[in-house]
């Protein structure tokens, strides 16, 4: 067996979290994928609450979720440690001019 480095696993989402506490310096956050896959990390709670706040400011975004993976639960849920959590905007790109034909 090769030995190796601990995965390290980045969710991207685009649905706002809900019910985040007003309390503590963690706060957990689960994300369900496709084919029920489901994550779940702690991260700083400021960080998440600035993230949320943007959430509510930006039309169209992504968020990203990335950590270390620590263990996977009896139940299948893959828990993640020292988690982050970013947020970019998506901008509508403006459509290019149609190019000028030339009659000759």
């Amino acid at each position: 067996m090769i030995q190796g480095r601990i995965p390290e696993l980045t969710i991207k989402f685009t649905e706002r979290p809900q019910n985040i506490p007003t309390e503590g310096k963690k706060a957990t956050i689960e994300i369900k994928g496709e084919n029920d896959i489901a994550v779940k990390a702690e991260v700083n709670r400021k960080s998440l609450k600035k993230v949320v706040a943007k959430m509510d400011t930006w039309e169209n975004w992504v968020a990203a979720l990335s950590g270390k993976m620590q263990s996977i639960s009896a139940d299948g849920v893959v828990e993640l440690v020292d988690a982050g959590i970013n947020i970019f905007e998506i901008k509508q790109k403006e459509p290019k001019p149609a190019p000028e034909s030339t009659a000759a």
